[in-house]
C-alpha cells in the first residue's frame, strides 16, 4: 500500500510537471530570495477541544476550553511554473488537564458483578476447589469484599497530550486547480491518544504522508479533499473531503473588510480501525459546518470570530458504546466523544 500511495505521488507530480515542460524550465527559475518567503502566525482559542471534526466530551479533560497556535511558511519558486515548498507547525493545548476522565477508581457495582459472577461459577463447576479457598463463605459475601478492595484501585492512568503537528509539502498551482502532498508528523492529541493508549505503542506520536488535489471552479468556491496514510503509530487512510464558500461582507472601496466563509467537511477512516484494541470503527468519523467572519483589520491583520457544528461520525460513536473507562468505573458519562457540540472559536493572525 505504501509503495502504491508513492507510485500515485509520483505520478501525479511527473504529469503535472511534463504538462508545462515546454514553457516551465528548471534553469528559468529565478534566483533564491527571501522576498519569495510568506507566511502568517496566527493564535487562537476553541470552546471545546477537537480534531478533524471529532470533539472531546466534557468528561474526558474534565472542563471546556482549547488554545491554539499556528505557524505557516510558503516559500514561492517562481511564477513560471507554479511550485512553492509550504509548511506548517502547529499546536493546541487543553486548559483543564491532560489526565483522562481525572484516573477514575473502578466501580464497585462493576467490579462486583464480575467477581460475583466469576465466584459462582467456580462454586458450581469445582466446589472442592471454591471450599479449598474460601471455605463455606458465600460467594457473595467474597465478591463485596473483594469490589470493596479493588473499586479503590485506580484504573490505568492515561493521558491526553498536547497535540504538536508539523507538516511539510510541496504545492502545484494552476488558475482552476492545484495539488499539494508532502509528509505530517503529529504528537499527542486525540490521534496520539488512540496510538498510545489504544493500540499500546509507548509513545503518542503518528507520521503521515498526504496528498490534497483541490480546485477553485469560481473565486467564491473551492472543493478539495485530503488523503492521508498513516505510516507509523497506526496503520491507515484518513479521507477528509470539504467544500468552501466565501463572500464579502462588507467593503471599503475595492477592498474586502469583512468576509463570509462557510466550510462542509466530513473525515472517514479505511483499515485505520482495523485491530482489536482500536477505538472506533472504521468509517465516518465526523461530519461539521465551519462558519467564519474575517475581518481584515489591516492587510497584515486579521480578525477571526467563528463557530462550528459539529455530528459525530458512526465509526466514531462505536467508541463511545464499547468506552473501557465506562465499563471499568461503572459511569456512563465517561465517554471519548461528544455526538453533537458547538464551538465557538476567535483567533488573530499576522501576515508576512
Amino acid at each position: 500500500m505504501k509503495k502504491t500511495l508513492f507510485t500515485l505521488m509520483v505520478g501525479l507530480t511527473a504529469s503535472v510537471a511534463m504538462a508545462d515542460s515546454a514553457a516551465d524550465s528548471f534553469s528559468d527559475l529565478p534566483a533564491v530570495s527571501a522576498k519569495r518567503l510568506s507566511g502568517s502566525m496566527t493564535v487562537g482559542y476553541d470552546t471545546l477541544g477537537n480534531d478533524r471534526g471529532v470533539v472531546l466530551s466534557h468528561s474526558v479533560v474534565g472542563g471546556d476550553g482549547s488554545p491554539f497556535a499556528v505557524l505557516k511558511y510558503d516559500y514561492d519558486f517562481g511564477a513560471k511554473n507554479k511550485w512553492c515548498f509550504e509548511g506548517m507547525v502547529y499546536y493546541r493545548d487543553v486548559t483543564s488537564g491532560h489526565t483522562l476522565y481525572g484516573n477514575p477508581t473502578f466501580g464497585y457495582d462493576v467490579v462486583y458483578n464480575q467477581a460475583f459472577a466469576q465466584l459462582s461459577a467456580l462454586q458450581t463447576m469445582n466446589p472442592a476447589a471454591y471450599s479449598a479457598q474460601f471455605g463455606s463463605t458465600p460467594p457473595s459475601s467474597v465478591a463485596a469484599a473483594q469490589a470493596s478492595q479493588k473499586s479503590q484501585q485506580k484504573v490505568k492512568q492515561a493521558n491526553c497530550e498536547p497535540e504538536i503537528v508539523f507538516q511539510n509539502g510541496m504545492k502545484y498551482k494552476r488558475d482552476k486547480w492545484n495539488i499539494a502532498f508532502g509528509h505530517t508528523f503529529i504528537h499527542g492529541g486525540i490521534l496520539g491518544v488512540m496510538a498510545k493508549h489504544f493500540r499500546n505503542q509507548g509513545a503518542s506520536s503518528l507520521n503521515e504522508v498526504y496528498i490534497r488535489p483541490e480546485i477553485t471552479p469560481a473565486e467564491w468556491m473551492s472543493i478539495g479533499c485530503s488523503v492521508r496514510r498513516s505510516i507509523s503509530g497506526i496503520d491507515g487512510w484518513w479521507f477528509e473531503p470539504d467544500v468552501t464558500f466565501k463572500a464579502p461582507l462588507y467593503m471599503e472601496g475595492d477592498k474586502v473588510k469583512v468576509a463570509a466563509v462557510a466550510k462542509f467537511a466530513m473525515a472517514a477512516t479505511a483499515d485505520y480501525f482495523d485491530h482489536t484494541d482500536s477505538a472506533c470503527n472504521n468509517g465516518s468519523q465526523s461530519y461539521y459546518i465551519k462558519l467564519n467572519t474575517p475581518w481584515f483589520v489591516t492587510d497584515n491583520f486579521i480578525l477571526t470570530p467563528g463557530v462550528g457544528f459539529h455530528w459525530l461520525g458512526k465509526g466514531a460513536i462505536h467508541c463511545n458504546k464499547r468506552s473501557k473507562f465506562a465499563v471499568a468505573t461503572g459511569n456512563s458519562t465517561f465517554v471519548p466523544f461528544r455526538n453533537f457540540a458547538v464551538v465557538g472559536s476567535l483567533s488573530a493572525t499576522y501576515k508576512f
